[in-house]
């Protein structure tokens, strides 16, 4: 048995499922545009925000517990203070370096450059050679002093040739190096030399360094790998891409295997390893050491690196932790990094797990939005998954030493986001002005507005007014219906319904409902009725219906049928307007005296014979002609007598005057004519003589 209420049909779904894989197309496709567009473009804004949300991280994850393995010995105000101002004397120098070997340093680092000529560098040259310490110099990077020449740079890799790939990223155009004499000196006495060159962010902060520079086509290491290699007796290295889908871009490795493998980013840079606070390094002023104020054991066999954090040797930098830091610092992190084999790198795959994080909030995405998650909300989960990828960033750098890049796909997943949620919200935007467009077809369209506007509701929603109501009802219809099929019958309902909105429409009134074969209108403006507005308008509207309906309802009427016959009671006076009902089930209604008088006075107009009857209340409103006392009655259902008047201008002989024809625009009016028999020519008359209508 089917149904009356009809199923959402094969197409309404079709249309549904092509709209969710619409808006999922065009998420996908924004994101992957953003994606590949940060990947080529590469803004400078996108890599710094990702360098200073890694600052935070390590900020985070950085140990605190006291590092014994490397003392800082510093060269700070006091000791300039009291040891003299720089640069000492070179048989300072040297003292330095035999109270550190005394101490029991297993290996002095000199983050420090002996540029010129002294008369005391014997002095020196004698401590570098009994104590071999590694020394330090700086190359200028292209742009950076270009033209700077000074001493002779020294500890040059044997049988290394600078790789191809790393050409304008690790050539140096000039030096800053010691002078000829200590550098022979070093050379001979088999101490190391690596260069301090930074590799400063557009920020200022140092995050990298080149592992190797290249100047005159000799290479240089950087000082944290030189000491590295003199540590564990490592001659030459060799440059090799990594092996596998999460190695590093470039490896470094020793030639006789002493050297754990040393990742490289792609353009042959050391990620500097800030996994150590500034508060865990041990540091020494340079006086404590000169003086012997050092406490017994605390260097014994442990490496010392001198630098220098005073204000006069130029040597302040800045790190993730702070805007004014020790050179020394990063050679720090980066000895104690490539030590314990912990050095941050990019895995090779990282275009490939960023595209499938990017994929996966996606998916996500595309889960909540099947749970039916607000739109608005959309564009926070998209928010929410970047969160997530700076949370998994920071994990991932913790746990494995991967530093990967995660705003890329982050900034791809919230723009998908974003298109997502454009595109539900104008699809959402068409539905319900579809939707609104049908409910206000079966509701009055203020009505339809407030409730598209609103959430269900159990409460009485109501309210009272002065108002103009009008029934019509067609009269025999039953009948009528009885004795000729359902489609005839409905295209009579549906020629008189869309006349009636017209008229009503025309007339400033609104069509409250269609209750079987008869309409109730209801005119209200929100002015007082005394200037008989919409009471005036109201009669007007009741007046053209009748005349306009006169070439709609079948006439003459099947044989063996009454005619059927339009009756209308018209009324104006309080009522109360509003909905009713259980949020899951409401109904809009308008009620009150007003209501039940219009409706009895349609009832009536087959017993006076009068084709519109008009309330008191609406006569006291209105001093339209035509109007004429036909007695007071007592209604159905009332308890006190009500005066009731007929539009008596239907009663004359001549209905089809200028006046009236002025009045009802008929070209536009749909007509049931053609639902007569066949053979009976349709007509269009009004009773022709006077005296009470008849039917």
């Amino acid at each position: 048995m089917g149904s009356l209420i009809s199923s959402p049909s094969g197409h309404t779904t079709g249309r549904m499922i092509g709209r969710k894989w619409g808006a999922a197309a065009a998420a996908a496709l924004v994101a992957a545009l953003v994606g590949l567009l940060m990947g080529w473009l590469q803004p400078a804004w996108v890599s710094g925000l990702q360098e200073r949300s890694t600052d935070g991280a390590w900020r985070l994850i950085s140990q605190k517990e006291d590092e014994r393995r490397l003392v800082l010995v510093d060269i700070d105000e006091r000791s300039l203070r009291e040891v003299g101002p720089w640069p000492w004397p070179r048989a300072t120098q040297a003292q330095l370096m035999d109270r550190l070997a005394s101490s029991g340093a297993s290996q002095q680092v000199f983050d420090v450059v002996f540029t010129d000529n002294r008369p005391d560098d014997k002095a020196l040259i004698r401590a570098i050679s009994e104590h071999q310490p590694v020394l330090a110099q700086v190359f200028a990077l292209p742009g950076q002093g270009d033209q700077t020449r000074s001493g002779a740079p020294g500890g040059a890799l044997p049988s290394f040739n600078c790789p191809a790939a790393f050409a304008g990223h690790a050539s140096a155009s000039g030096h800053v190096a010691n002078d000829p004499a200590i550098t022979r000196a070093a050379a001979q006495a088999g101490s190391s030399i690596g260069h301090i060159t930074p590799r400063l962010a557009e920020d200022g902060v140092v995050r990298s360094q080149p592992a190797v520079l290249c100047f005159n086509q000799a290479a240089y290491p950087a000082l944290a790998l030189a000491a590295v290699m003199k540590a564990s007796a490592e001659t030459a290295i060799e440059i090799r891409p990594g092996q596998g889908w999460f190695a590093a871009p470039w490896q470094i490795h020793g030639t006789q295997g002493k050297l754990m493998p040393i990742p490289l980013d792609s353009r042959g840079d050391l990620r500097v390893p800030w996994w150590r606070a500034p508060s865990s390094w041990i540091s020494l002023s340079a006086s404590d050491v000169l003086a012997g104020r050092v406490p017994a054991g605390m260097m014994q066999g442990a490496w010392v690196l001198v630098g220098s954090s005073a204000f006069g040797l130029n040597d302040t930098i800045a790190t993730p932790f702070s805007a004014g830091a020790s050179g020394a610092q990063v050679h720090a992190q980066l000895v104690a990094g490539l030590v314990d084999g912990r050095i941050p790198y990019t895995p090779k795959a990282t275009a490939w797990l960023q595209a499938l994080s990017a994929a996966l909030g996606l998916v996500l995405i595309a889960l909540l939005v099947r749970t039916r998650v607000a739109l608005p909300w959309l564009p926070v989960l998209g928010l929410g998954w970047a969160l997530g990828l700076l949370a998994l960033h920071v994990a991932l750098l913790a746990w494995a030493g991967w530093w990967m890049p995660w705003l890329e796909p982050a900034l791809a997943v919230v723009a998908g986001a974003l298109a997502w949620a454009m595109v539900e919200h104008a699809l959402s935007r068409v539905d319900r002005d579809r939707l609104y467009t049908h409910l206000s077809s079966y509701l009055p369209a203020p009505v339809a507005a407030a409730l598209a506007s609103q959430g269900p509701s159990g409460a009485i929603s109501a309210r009272s007014s002065q108002a103009s109501v009008l029934f019509a009802d067609i009269r025999n219809f039953s009948a009528y219906c009885e004795a000729r099929p359902p489609e005839e019958s409905a295209a009579v309902l549906h020629a008189f319904f869309s006349v009636a909105s017209q008229v009503v429409e025309s007339h400033g009134g609104v069509i409250e409902s269609f209750q079987g074969d008869a309409i109730m209108a209801v005119w209200e403006d929100g002015s007082p009725p005394e200037g008989g507005g919409h009471a005036r308008r109201a009669l007007q509207a009741a007046v053209q219906l009748y005349a306009a309906v006169q070439g709609v309802l079948p006439d003459p009427a099947p044989a063996g049928l009454e005619p059927l016959a339009l009756g209308i009671g018209v009324e104006c006076g309080p009522a109360m307007a509003g909905s009713l009902g259980l949020a899951s089930r409401r109904t809009h209604m308008v009620m009150g005296r007003t209501v039940t008088i219009a409706n009895r006075l349609v009832g009536m107009t087959a017993d006076l014979g009068y084709p519109i009857l008009v309330g008191e209340g609406l006569a006291a409103q209105t001093s339209a002609a035509g109007l004429q006392s036909v007695g007071t009655f007592m209604l159905d259902g009332m308890r006190v007598p009500h005066h009731v008047y007929a539009y008596a201008l239907f009663a004359a002989p001549r209905l089809d005057d200028a006046a009236l024809r002025a009045e009802v625009p008929r070209a536009d009016l749909p007509r049931a004519d053609a639902l007569a028999e066949p053979g009976r020519a349709p007509h269009n008359t009004l009773p022709a003589q006077p005296g009470p209508y008849t039917h």
